[in-house]
């Protein structure tokens, strides 16, 4: 089979709707976007042709696919034998280089999905505080467990009033009494937020933030928003959690942390953390880790945690982000990239912007400002443009992840050269050309 469609179909009659993962399964292609090799920052498709990736397994290869040390860690794991639900030397000195370059993590635990680390840092600060419930802003993701499942990319009649949003579940199956425990918030509005946490701080356990909101493209927190929220949790005995699966390592060593110049109590990292392989981890100040099992009260265990593999690709991937002009390379490459994006948007007169911080943006057809919050992206944001872009791009060979046209998060790897980046803006002049 070297077709999509007739991969597709085959796959249709084993994999429910043919895929592993519902986002894989674009509407802007009517297919998957089947691969069978990927290098660099290069993917090749079943079709044989080669595509620039600007999806990187959706943040998760930030050091491109196919990296010489990461695939050099996981052959040294595969010597060591397939450990898996042992613990080993590996571990803690991965541990000690998280600790030591995240500012809030003085301990963690690595489990497996960006999911599960969310619920486990959920409920270990509903332990330590002894309060069940949480703030969460719309246009934020936090896995797909209940207790988080609300208000991501509702629609505008879904959301109800701005000040105060309803609690709108992104998945069937969430039961109703679940919404009980949750605060839906406006992205960036100080105001709304002291209201909402003074009026109910003894019942609130945490907020749970993307201090980036990647997944809503790039919805950048203010800086007063940002020091608002630590000042407010502080003051009403709140957890401050910043879930930065996405946002880890992204810009800076130190993530959004040291980005805000702003130390939660507990985080989540993910993603970049691991070179591509199944990790994520959430962490902490010691005394609120310490109600972790066997030292507290919190369950965390699982067969696959902190699996070899990941833990080897971990240290190699943690080795190449410390390393000088680490920072330097991805930084140009994002200056170039999205200024470059939006002066094509300006000599086409379509109205978008783009917007990045870091490896990842955000494409915002429709838009004439950056967003602020989510509510900004869903009044105005056209995903009619968005789809047809992603159509028109594949076509010139650059690979966009389609989220079902709503706002995304894309980006590029270290393993992105500057001839790349040039010659991705080359294609996408084309690609807007098509759609305006």
């Amino acid at each position: 089979m070297n077709s999509y469609q007739e991969t597709f179909d085959f796959a249709s009659q084993y994999l429910v709707a043919g895929v592993s993962s519902a986002v894989r399964l674009s509407k802007a292609f009517g297919h998957p976007f089947y691969t069978v090799r990927g290098d660099g920052s290069r993917l090749q498709g079943i079709d044989g042709k080669e595509y620039i990736d600007l999806c990187m397994s959706h943040g998760a290869s930030f050091l491109g696919h196919n990296n010489p040390k990461i695939v050099e860690a996981i052959k040294n794991a595969l010597e060591l034998g397939i450990i898996c639900s042992h613990e080993t030397k590996f571990h803690s000195e991965y541990a000690k280089q998280i600790c030591d370059m995240v500012p809030c993590c003085e301990l963690v635990r690595f489990t497996c999905s960006g999911s599960d680390a969310t619920q486990h840092a959920l409920r270990v600060a509903r332990e330590f505080t002894r309060k069940e419930k949480v703030i969460q802003f719309e246009g934020c993701f936090h896995g797909y467990h209940e207790g988080v499942m609300f208000s991501t990319h509702p629609t505008l009649k879904e959301a109800g009033p701005y000040e105060k949003p309803n609690a709108v579940p992104t998945s069937g199956g969430i039961p109703e009494a679940i919404k009980n425990l949750v605060y839906i918030l406006p992205y960036n509005d100080v105001d709304v937020l002291e209201k909402t946490i003074k009026k109910h701080r003894d019942e609130i356990a945490a907020i749970i933030v993307e201090p980036v909101g990647y997944n809503s493209g790039c919805m950048l927190a203010k800086r007063e928003f940002i020091k608002s929220l630590r000042e407010l949790t502080t003051e009403n005995d709140v957890l401050l959690i910043f879930d930065e699966i996405l946002s880890g390592f992204r810009m800076c060593v130190g993530g959004a942390q040291e980005y805000f110049n702003t130390t939660p109590d507990l985080c989540t990292l993910g993603k970049a953390i691991a070179g591509g392989t199944p990790l994520s981890v959430f962490g902490g100040k010691k005394e609120i880790m310490q109600h972790v099992k066997p030292l507290g009260r919190v369950q965390h265990s699982g067969t696959y945690n902190g699996h070899l593999f990941s833990i080897m690709a971990g240290l190699a991937s943690l080795d190449q982000i410390s390393s000088p002009g680490f920072y330097d390379h991805i930084n140009n490459l994002a200056a170039r990239l999205y200024s470059g994006f939006n002066e094509i948007l300006q000599k086409h007169k379509i109205k978008g912007i783009i917007q990045g911080l870091g490896g990842l943006f955000g494409i915002y057809f429709g838009l004439e400002k950056e967003p602020r919050n989510y509510r900004d992206i869903a009044e105005n944001m056209s995903s009619d443009k968005l789809m047809k872009f992603y159509k028109e791009a594949f076509k010139q060979g650059l690979y966009f992840a389609d989220y079902g046209g709503g706002p995304a998060h894309h980006g590029f790897s270290s393993m992105h050269t500057t001839d790349d980046i040039e010659e991705c803006l080359d294609k996408i002049d084309i690609a807007v050309s098509k759609i305006s």
